[in-house]
């Protein structure tokens, strides 16, 4: 709506005012912007999204992350690497079969450019991404950490979508294993189970205390 309403530059005063909001009830962490691409209406993810092109939305990207520099606030984009047409992982699994190629030329991009442009945080779903990983879902993934960290070279805050989700249940010890997969932080609303997961990750040995520390 605000782009439809003033374009970037509208979006750019809009950041700026949202910081403010936040950070006058003293929070420091957006979970914002979602930079997926998703042009159909008919996609799960549509109505959160600009609902414009790679381009645009790169540009979107840019824009917020650049807009929030000097509020005390850090943003995070999502959802990485790239929601696509998937269904909704709150109710149930996705799996993302489109190919590697295409994600590179279209979902990846306004990640990059948010990381080009400081973006401090980055949040990963919980789709099944086939042409990196067929196995574990993004959040787990170490293969799709991997390319974030290594071939994006992004170096701020990777954080899960919400492991409590249905997308995971049928997902044993999550807590362990979103740690071992190179996530920073936990977004859960079962931090018990959560702990305790970690904690035997750490006991037998599968997951490295240096890398809890």
């Amino acid at each position: 709506a605000l782009y439809e309403a003033g374009g970037m530059e509208l979006i750019y005063e809009d950041t700026i005012e949202k910081s403010a909001f936040l950070s006058n009830l003293g929070l420091n962490l957006n979970l914002a912007p979602v930079v997926d691409v998703a042009t159909s209406a008919s996609d799960y993810m549509y109505e959160r999204t600009l609902k414009q092109n790679t381009s645009l939305t790169c540009e979107y990207a840019k824009t917020v992350i650049q807009a929030s520099k000097g509020t005390s606030v850090s943003y995070t984009m999502k959802h990485f690497p790239g929601y696509g047409n998937n269904a909704d992982t709150h109710v149930g699994e996705g799996y993302d079969v489109r190919s590697y190629e295409d994600l590179l030329q279209y979902d990846i991009p306004p990640f990059e450019a948010g990381i080009t442009s400081g973006g401090e945080a980055i949040l990963v779903s919980h789709n099944v991404v086939s042409s990196m990983d067929d196995s574990n879902p993004a959040s787990l993934s170490l293969e799709v950490h991997r390319f974030l960290r290594e071939e994006l070279g992004f170096s701020g805050v990777i954080i899960t979508d919400d492991i409590a989700m249905d997308a995971l249940d049928n997902v044993s010890d999550i807590g362990g294993k979103a740690m071992i997969a190179g996530n920073d932080l936990i977004i859960t609303t079962d931090y018990v189970q959560c702990f305790d997961s970690i904690q035997t990750a750490i006991e037998n040995g599968t997951l490295k205390e240096e890398q809890l520390d």
